[in-house]
């Protein structure tokens, strides 16, 4: 009799087998279809730019760029320092022509001798957004965001992504699209001027030809234009960007035009 129950036992063991495998599928197959949150695409595009610790061994980046502003190219110097200082030089025919840069509180700009010390509100808004971005678009987004969540998965370009819709503290909103396989950021979305007191329109920024510097992946190229009627705004190349330059003086200070003013 034992035998018996025994062997039935076993039989009861193998016939339950294939429905505890099913079950255990089932739950992964469950699992593996749910939307992910904000903070686990947020995690994964981390990762897939190189980690954070590769991240914070970067203080500073010395980029040299072409700016095209349909069919008008501008050679450019951008010197970014932790956590949001900024100095953008423009140059002409080998000469420095304009100069925009952020202290980290104040913003100044203009040709040389030619600054102006107290730029409009709408003007030091823009720079200081700019200044603020030294990781990438959406990560610094999320450092200063009020509200976010993931309002799905859409196609673009051909290729599956993650829209992040982002409101940062000050009221401007965004969506950023995180492309579902390599989890890099791919394309910004908002509603602003090209320039600071021009009429504002949906811009799409997109982001590509990601390249390594010192362990961390930034982006290359990009393009600004404008979604509703597909124009292109302008296109940035980036020719050579190096972390951590020692930079002489104090260049994201207030120019000696400007010093003892209040801003």
């Amino acid at each position: 009799m034992t035998g018996i129950l025994e062997g039935a036992g076993r039989v009861c063991l193998r016939l339950a087998w294939p429905l505890l495998t099913g079950v255990a599928c089932a739950r992964a197959d469950l699992r593996a279809s749910q939307p992910l949150s904000v903070q686990e695409i947020v995690a994964k595009h981390l990762d897939a730019i190189g980690g954070q610790r590769n991240l914070s061994s970067i203080q500073s980046i010395q980029t040299s760029m072409i700016l095209n502003e349909r069919g008008v190219l501008h050679p450019l110097f951008a010197d970014r320092k932790r956590p949001n200082l900024l100095r953008v030089r423009m140059m002409h025919g080998g000469e420095l022509v304009f100069t925009e840069v952020y202290t980290g509180t104040r913003s100044w700009e203009g040709a040389p001798g030619k600054e102006n010390c107290t730029p409009d509100s709408a003007a030091t808004a823009a720079t200081r957004h700019a200044a603020e971005q030294f990781d990438d678009p959406l990560l610094s987004a999320i450092a200063f965001a009020a509200d976010e969540h993931v309002a799905g998965r859409v196609r673009l370009g051909g290729r599956d992504a993650y829209q992040i819709d982002i409101t940062q503290r000050d009221g401007s909103r965004a969506s950023y699209f995180v492309d579902a396989d390599t989890y890099l950021l791919s394309r910004v979305r908002n509603r602003r001027p090209l320039h600071p007191n021009e009429p504002a329109r949906l811009i799409e920024l997109v982001l590509d030809d990601y390249r390594p510097i010192s362990g961390v992946l930034f982006p290359f190229r990009s393009i600004e234009r404008e979604v509703e009627t597909g124009e292109p705004l302008t296109v940035s190349l980036t020719l050579w960007a190096e972390a951590n330059v020692p930079v002489n003086g104090n260049v994201y200070g207030m120019p000696s035009s400007c010093r003892g003013q209040r801003g």
